[in-house]
C-alpha cells in the first residue's frame, strides 16, 4: 500500500472507533521526511479516560496492536492527554489533523497544549535571566 492509502485506512479504522475523538499524524510521515520503512505517529484524543488508571496508559498501546496487525504497517499511537508535552507540542506544530468528529475538541487540545508550552517556556526564560 501506498502511504496515502495507509493514510486513507487509518482515517477509516478512526471513524469506526467510537472512542477515538481525534487523531492525528506527526512525524516524519506528517512532514514529509519519511524513508519506506518509517513508522506512522499517530496522537489521539479520546472521549474521555478510563477509570483503571493502568487500562487508560495502556488504551493507545493496545489500539495500535490492533491496527497494525489489520494493516501490517508499524504504528505508534499517543494519547494527546497523558504524553509528554515536548512530544504533544510536536503534534500540533505538525498539524496534520487525519480524523475529528469534534473540531471544538481539537482545538481546545491543541491551546491547551500551547498554553501549557507557553507557561513552560516562560517560566524557564524567567529563571535563566
Amino acid at each position: 500500500m501506498t502511504q496515502q492509502e495507509i493514510i486513507q485506512q487509518l482515517k477509516s479504522l478512526a471513524a469506526n472507533a467510537p472512542e477515538l475523538v481525534v487523531m492525528w499524524l506527526y512525524g516524519s510521515r506528517a512532514r514529509n521526511t519519511a524513508h519506506p520503512k518509517s513508522d506512522y505517529d499517530l496522537a489521539v484524543a479520546f472521549d474521555k479516560p478510563l477509570q483503571d488508571v493502568l487500562d487508560n496508559r495502556l488504551r493507545p498501546e493496545v489500539l495500535a496492536i490492533k491496527w497494525q496487525e489489520m494493516l501490517d504497517v508499524d504504528i505508534s499511537i499517543l494519547d494527546i492527554n497523558i504524553a509528554p508535552l515536548p512530544i504533544a507540542m510536536v503534534v500540533v506544530e505538525d498539524d496534520t489533523p487525519l480524523y475529528g468528529r469534534d473540531t471544538v475538541r481539537r482545538y481546545k487540545e491543541e491551546q491547551r497544549i500551547m498554553s501549557m508550552w507557553e507557561l513552560d517556556y516562560q517560566y524557564g526564560r524567567q529563571q535563566n535571566a
